[in-house]
């Protein structure tokens, strides 16, 4: 399943962090004086709400885009059934989950996923730690991977995926919820996230 996602295309980065600018935005907005004036509140408009057709036309188009580069990045899906496993860290565009049973992970993409992960670890500066400091390995989630309408990510949220390898290293897509309440839930086609945005490449650790 090629997923889809709505929004504008947005940096994000494979080391766990949101790429975007939002914890600065958040601060100008609420102190206004300090960005462009003493003591004032700086007015910030609203954008405008996106009618249907437009989200449907913007759906589209970071779908196609997606899809494009799930190609040009060789992605090869390694798993035939569905794993089991639990989102660790979420960011704005992406997430990191960890497998719940790794043996189920074949040799060579579990070699892979190592790999990754040590790279990751290693590039890691100024005191932080990667994806939370933890110990087992984990596979790169983009939003554009979720295939359950609906569904939001957040820390400790059972999910299930497949795997796949690709060449900036291994992730997982075909992404639903793996909550028993969602157990019973028709079967949604694999069909976009209604309001997913578009996450592109994952930058490789020297990024």
């Amino acid at each position: 399943g090629k997923g889809r996602g709505q929004g504008r295309e947005h940096n994000d980065r494979r080391d766990g962090k949101d790429g975007g600018s939002g914890k600065a935005w958040g601060k100008n907005r609420a102190s206004g004086g300090k960005a462009g004036g003493k003591g004032k509140w700086k007015f910030i408009p609203n954008r405008p709400e996106l009618t249907p057709e437009e989200i449907e036309q913007r759906r589209q188009a970071n779908a196609e885009r997606h899809a494009k580069r799930v190609e040009e990045e060789g992605r090869q899906i390694v798993t035939d059934r569905l794993m089991e496993g639990e989102v660790v860290q979420r960011a704005k565009w992406h997430a990191w989950i960890k497998p719940k049973d790794p043996s189920c992970i074949p040799g060579e993409a579990f070699a892979r996923m190592k790999e990754m992960n040590d790279a990751f670890r290693s590039k890691v500066t100024d005191g932080r730690t990667f994806c939370g400091g933890i110990e087992e390995e984990v596979l790169y989630l983009a939003v554009a991977d979720i295939a359950e309408e609906g569904l939001i990510l957040r820390a400790g949220l059972p999910v299930k995926f497949k795997m796949y390898v690709d060449n900036k290293g291994v992730g997982a897509c075909d992404v639903i919820s793996g909550e028993e309440l969602a157990a019973g839930l028709p079967d949604t086609g694999m069909g976009a996230p209604a309001m997913t945005p578009f996450a592109p490449a994952m930058p490789s650790p020297s990024d």
